[in-house]
């Protein structure tokens, strides 16, 4: 079943009278996203959006299926169990001070003790100690100076199953994708492959879901990409049946280069809808 809010998502753009799921550019992209407007049910012209209107109407639907879940948008992986690890060394990095302003005072409040020997046993263990401070200053200048700045992972919607005497595990990351163009792709596989890689824990589901009607962008995606789980189209029926009309209107309908891909993505089962995605949301298990 398609996602409940496709047809107030979908439609034609202000501007161009395009539709707006499809790239203006592509004659393909433009083609498919007329039929699939028509089979789908929405042609009407609609205001622009951003990308947070896809993100959000998602979050709505999940959260009326798992309230009990935490369900959020635009949240840094560190946040979860499995991936808490990722922030230690920002916040070491953050609140560390180099800074030896207090063994400097110490010292020179040392130098106004009137007893001679107690001042010149302590003023040693003073300067022991403000090389051992600089010692360590450097040290950590020179880690910080050799680890990768490397963004810390964000998704764009996350279920987390709580947790009482530590942080929520992540169970599911979404990846938010209103079309698809060749970067935005991927980032999608960017962000799978550091779910697996910077994971300590169980591996949560990552998807994309998306409204893109190119097969050869969802191919970047559902074909042969361990990085992503499954791509949730918003109304995969009236996909499928977009495609086969505009098959039927080619010489040889079975051959065009666009159903071939889209039948061979179907058929490995990596294009799921929308009512999929609650399904898995609705089977997560209940720890709070």
């Amino acid at each position: 079943m398609p996602a409940p809010f496709t047809q107030a998502l979908c439609g034609y753009r202000q501007k161009n009278n395009k539709p707006n799921m499809s790239d203006a550019s592509d004659d393909l992209s433009v083609c498919l996203g007329n039929q699939f407007l028509k089979v789908a049910g929405a042609e009407h012209v609609r205001p622009d959006q951003d990308g947070s209107d896809l993100e959000r109407c998602v979050i709505e639907v999940l959260q009326k299926a798992r309230p009990d879940l935490q369900i959020k948008r635009s949240c840094p992986a560190a946040e979860f169990s499995q991936y808490e690890h990722l922030d230690v060394f920002p916040a070491f990095r953050a609140g560390y001070s180099a800074s030896t302003t207090e063994i400097d005072a110490l010292i020179t409040a040392i130098q106004k003790i009137s007893d001679g020997r107690e001042r010149r046993r302590l003023t040693m263990l003073a300067q022991r100690l403000s090389k051992s401070i600089h010692t360590d200053a450097e040290r950590v200048r020179t880690l910080v100076g050799l680890m990768p700045e490397e963004s810390l992972l964000k998704l764009d919607v996350v279920i987390g199953v709580p947790h009482e005497h530590k942080r929520p595990e992540l169970a599911v990351a979404l990846s938010a994708k209103w079309s698809l163009r060749t970067d935005r792709a991927q980032d999608c596989v960017s962000q799978g492959n550091k779910l697996v890689t910077q994971r300590r824990g169980r591996m949560p589901h990552f998807g994309v879901i998306t409204a893109e009607t190119r097969p050869s962008m969802l191919k970047i995606l559902a074909d042969g990409s361990g990085s992503v789980d499954w791509v949730y189209h918003l109304d995969l029926a009236s996909l499928t049946k977009a495609i086969d009309i505009e098959a039927e209107k080619r010489r040889n309908p079975a051959a065009w280069s666009p159903k071939k891909t889209f039948d061979r993505l179907m058929s490995q089962n990596r294009l799921r809808d929308f009512d999929d995605l609650v399904r898995v949301v609705q089977s997560l298990p209940n720890r709070s």
